[in-house]
């Protein structure tokens, strides 16, 4: 897979985080504004519309945003594309339907007949390994480390990256302005630091992929349904056994 291919799908992969997340702060703000007391049924009927919905977006939205903070640790170590069942590459037009997916198709048909699933995305993340000279530190003093040591390069700015550290996983958020600035961070942080797993959300403003090189053919994120599954259509093309990648 092209550098270009990934940087692709990595973005598909943010954008629908992204949704996702928006789409609870919009049912969020809807159902605070309903937190007066309600004085007549309608206003009761519409609050209990607005807690179905919401409630299911929170357990949903919460699997599908691990599957993609999964797939996007695996960009960052190098396994983003390979089947977890058998270990071939997953179709590139699979992942361009599903960008999260973790089986190629064959192993998918197959799980699918036998009734099985691979675990959780959140089963599977192992904490990641701290350093030992960042043994024994708090989360925010090793955050203060990595700040620390970027800012000592002319080449990053850090004004509007966020970084988070959990568990020996550092997480980062935010955005820059090329996508040589994000691989150098990573670089800094894996090579020079020595963390072995970062979760990486950053948005880069210009990572040379126009908008009207992408496939047209690639199927629409907006066709998963309220569960975070695609609807038979997407589904059937998603399931197509080969197809090469299209130029982007």
């Amino acid at each position: 897979m092209t550098k270009e291919e990934v940087l692709f799908l990595r973005n598909m992969l943010l954008d629908r985080r992204s949704s996702i997340l928006e789409r609870v702060r919009r049912l969020a703000a809807a159902w605070q504004e309903l937190e007066e007391p309600a004085i007549e049924l309608e206003e009761e009927a519409q609050k209990a519309s607005i807690a179905k919905p919401y409630d299911k977006l929170d357990e949903n939205g919460k699997i599908e945003i691990e599957q993609i903070d999964f797939a996007l640790i695996k960009m960052t170590i190098g396994d983003y594309g390979v089947c977890e069942s058998c270990g071939d590459d997953i179709a590139p037009k699979r992942l361009q339907a599903i960008p999260w997916a973790r089986l190629c198709v064959d192993c998918a048909r197959d799980f699918e007949k036998q009734r099985r699933s691979l675990p959780q995305a959140s089963e599977t993340t192992l904490p990641g390994r701290t350093p030992d000279e960042y043994q024994g530190l708090s989360n925010q003093q090793v955050v203060h480390l990595i700040y620390e040591r970027l800012q000592t390069d002319d080449r990053i700015e850090t004004e509007e990256l966020r970084i988070s550290f959990r568990k020996g996983v550092i997480y980062l958020e935010g955005a820059l302005e090329t996508e040589a600035e994000r691989e150098f961070i990573l670089q800094v942080l894996t090579d020079s630091m020595g963390f072995s797993t970062v979760v990486d959300r950053i948005s880069v403003n210009e990572t040379g992929v126009e908008s009207d090189e992408i496939s047209s053919d690639a199927p629409e994120m907006d066709g998963l349904d309220d569960r975070g599954f695609y609807d038979s259509d997407v589904h059937d093309e998603a399931f197509e056994t080969k197809g090469s990648f299209h130029s982007i």
